[in-house]
């Protein structure tokens, strides 16, 4: 072999070995300054991981509304996305019965269920059906309304609301600092819990201003917490503020909507001045009511409760005077909470109030990025995947319910 040849071999070689070198070294160490992938805000449903133990979980709604829909969805998805978790949720619909309700809890029971989540009917179905849980072993938690009255409401492993009473001040805050001094009050079905107590936080905070309710037929003065309980259709005195219409638009539009149109036709277009309405749907029902009847919402004060995505637009147009996000989204996230954290044998806050968040005209814009999804259960599961949500039910924005034997 001569002498250019042999050097023109050895230079092949040491280039292809050069190439080998360096493409090995950039597998094993890429740059430093390489960007990591973004994690999809969007986690797709994951399968459960090794050795994870199914549970069967009884779902009962004591009526049909999108608003358990929603909050039974919400948990659906975050317990499909966690493979730390292997539930079934069965998921039933009564029609407002307290017999419904105790039915639904024997048949769980029956069915050998690992736990179960009610939403009650009335406190006294809710102290029977607790005690039927406890005797089978089968851990109740309840949800959307509160019973921490009920004599046994301690043995429940869990309940979880929102405060109605604050998101209806938060209302009667924003009227009063409107002018408004008669108001039609639309609640969800009158005398119900929720409802009463909106009704209640609503005339409070013009109670707590040192403004006057009226007086009774015996002279003594009307609180708060007896006017949203009586509702009666006429005070005495020279009242600051006057409910000068009561009606139940059962929580959906077609009823509130015939209802405003009762309270327009009674009252006039001059005997009220605003109008608090306990859910946005019923607020649509009331807002075509108004709009049959020729009347304009900027000529009254319009609250109401729920904060869903559409009505974070209709405060922004002054469609809408205020409104409190209270997303179902959160109720579905805190019954996911309690439950894993009750299979997995962990202390956990029992008896929670979630955290609300009111808006009006002056402040939606600043807030709207804080707002938890109402309607939109895949938009609360994308902010809760990239935390953008309080999650942590130990964090203050949750508040420890009174009462339950605590």
């Amino acid at each position: 072999m001569n002498r250019k040849k042999f050097l023109a071999i050895v230079l092949c070689a040491i280039m292809v070995l050069s190439f080998g070198i360096l493409t090995a070294c950039s597998k094993s160490a890429p740059a430093a300054d390489a960007p990591a992938a973004a994690e999809p805000a969007d986690k797709p449903a994951s399968e459960p991981a090794a050795g994870v133990e199914k549970k069967m979980i009884g779902f009962y709604a004591d009526a049909p509304g999108s608003y358990y829909d929603l909050e039974e969805e919400t948990l659906e998805k975050l317990a499909a996305q966690d493979p730390e978790v292997d539930w079934e949720i069965v998921y039933k619909t009564g029609q407002g019965s307290a017999d419904e309700q105790l039915k639904a809890v024997e048949d769980f029971i029956s069915a050998g269920y690992d736990a179960m989540v009610i939403v009650q009917n009335n406190p006294s179905t809710t102290d029977e059906c607790i005690a039927k849980a406890v005797d089978a072993g089968v851990p109740y938690f309840g949800a959307n309304h509160y019973f921490g009255d009920v004599p046994n409401a301690g043995k429940a492993a869990g309940s979880e609301s929102f405060d109605f009473a604050p998101l209806g001040q938060y209302a009667g805050e924003d009227a009063l600092a409107k002018g408004v001094s008669k108001v039609v009050m639309i609640e969800g079905v009158l005398g119900q819990g929720t409802a009463s107590d909106q009704s209640y936080g609503f005339l409070k905070a013009y109670e707590d201003a040192g403004k006057s309710l009226g007086t009774k037929d015996d002279g003594t003065n009307w609180t708060a917490k007896e006017l949203a309980t009586l509702k009666p259709s006429k005070v005495g005195g020279s009242p600051d503020i006057e409910v000068v219409f009561w009606g139940a638009g059962e929580w959906i539009s077609e009823t509130a909507q015939k209802k405003m149109q009762d309270a327009i036709t009674s009252l006039g277009k001059d005997g009220w001045d605003g109008c608090y309405v306990h859910n946005d749907p019923m607020a649509e029902g009331v807002m075509a009511a108004m709009g049959d009847a020729g009347l304009s919402t900027d000529d009254y004060w319009l609250g109401a409760c729920n904060g869903r995505e559409e009505s974070w637009q209709w405060v922004k147009d002054g469609t809408l005077s205020m409104d409190v996000n209270q997303s179902p989204c959160l109720d579905g996230l805190t019954l996911y909470n309690q439950l894993k954290a009750y299979f997995a044998g962990e202390e956990y806050r029992k008896f929670v109030y979630n955290y609300a968040t009111p808006y009006n005209q002056d402040t939606i814009g600043a807030l709207e990025p804080s707002l938890v999804p109402c309607s939109d259960v895949d938009a609360f599961i994308a902010k809760y995947n990239t935390g953008s949500v309080i999650t942590d039910l130990n964090d203050p924005a949750f508040v420890t319910m009174p009462g339950y034997g605590q």
